[in-house]
C-alpha cells in the first residue's frame, strides 16, 4: 500500500470518527463518554477504550466512559476502572507528564498494574493526555489483548481524537451543570412560593392534599371549621388558585405533602 493511500485511509478514518462523535446526543457525562469510547474502539479495532477523568475527592483517575465491549465490561466488574494517583503506572504517568504511552507488550512493562495485564490480558496499549477547556483533566486510553496491535498512526489518530473527546466532555459537563442550576432555581422558586403562605396555611394545604375535609382539618389542627374555611379562602386568593383540587396538586408539587407510597419509594 502506498504512503499516499495510507494517509488517505487514515484521514477518512479520522473524519468518519469525528463525524460520529459530533453527532452524539449529550445526555449526561457518563453516557456521552461511554458512547464516544465505543465509537473510538470501533475505529481502532480496540478491545477497550476508556476516558479516564481525574476526581480530586478520590485522588484517582476514574473511567467515566468505557466502550461497550466485553473487555470494558470485565474491567468494571473487576473494579479496574480507577487508578489512584499514589500508584505507579502508565496512565498516571501520561496524566502527569502529558507524554503519550505506546506498547505492544504490556506484560513486559514492570510499571503496568497486575490486574490490567493478568486479569484483563492487555498486551497492546495507547494512552494520550486528555485536556478539557484547556486544562489537563485525564487520559484517553485504548487497549487490546493482541500484542503489537497498534501502530504509530493509531497513536496519532488517538491524539487527534482526544481533542474532540475533550470538547464532548466540556459540552456534557456544561449540560449537566445547566440541569443542576435549573433544579436549584426550581427549588428556590418553589421555596419562595411556599413562603408566601403562613405556617398554618401550609398545614391546611398539606391536609387538603391528604384529602381531608374542612371538618377533618379543623379536628386535626384543633381549630373551628370556619377558621379552616377562612384559611382556604386566603390560600386560594394568595396563590391565585381556583379550587381545592388545584391546591392539592400545588401542595404535592411544592413538597408540603408526600403520600405513604412516595415515602416507600
Amino acid at each position: 500500500m502506498t504512503q499516499s493511500l495510507v494517509r488517505s485511509n487514515d484521514d477518512n478514518r479520522l473524519l468518519e470518527t469525528l463525524q460520529q462523535l459530533l453527532s452524539l446526543a449529550t445526555i449526561d457525562l457518563r453516557s456521552t463518554l461511554t458512547q464516544a469510547s465505543t465509537v473510538v474502539a470501533d475505529a481502532l479495532g480496540a478491545d477497550k477504550v476508556d476516558v479516564f477523568l481525574y476526581e480530586a475527592d478520590k485522588d484517582s483517575l476514574v473511567a467515566l466512559g468505557t466502550s461497550d465491549t466485553p473487555m470494558g465490561h470485565q474491567q468494571h466488574a473487576l473494579g479496574l476502572d480507577r487508578f489512584p494517583r499514589a500508584n505507579a503506572g502508565p496512565i498516571n504517568d501520561v496524566f502527569e507528564t502529558g507524554q503519550p504511552y505506546h506498547t505492544g507488550h504490556a506484560d513486559q512493562d514492570p510499571t503496568q498494574p497486575h490486574g490490567v495485564v493478568d486479569a484483563l490480558g492487555v498486551r497492546s496499549q495507547l494512552d494520550v493526555a486528555l485536556d478539557v477547556n484547556n486544562q489537563r483533566r485525564g487520559v484517553l486510553s485504548a487497549t487490546c489483548a493482541q500484542p503489537d496491535r497498534f501502530s504509530e498512526r493509531d497513536l496519532l489518530f488517538l491524539e487527534a481524537v482526544a481533542a474532540w473527546i475533550g470538547l464532548l466532555t466540556h459540552r456534557a459537563e456544561l449540560v449537566e451543570e445547566g440541569r443542576r442550576e435549573a433544579g436549584r432555581q426550581g427549588r428556590r422558586e418553589a421555596s419562595e412560593e411556599v413562603a408566601r403562605l403562613t405556617r398554618r396555611q401550609q398545614e391546611v394545604a398539606a391536609c387538603v392534599a391528604e384529602g381531608l375535609t374542612n371538618d377533618e382539618i379543623a379536628e386535626r389542627l384543633v381549630v373551628t371549621p370556619g377558621t379552616v374555611a377562612n384559611h382556604m379562602e386566603g390560600i386560594l386568593r394568595r396563590l391565585q388558585l381556583k379550587n381545592r383540587s388545584s391546591l392539592a396538586t400545588w401542595a404535592v408539587e411544592h413538597g408540603l405533602y408526600r403520600s405513604n407510597w412516595d415515602d416507600d419509594e
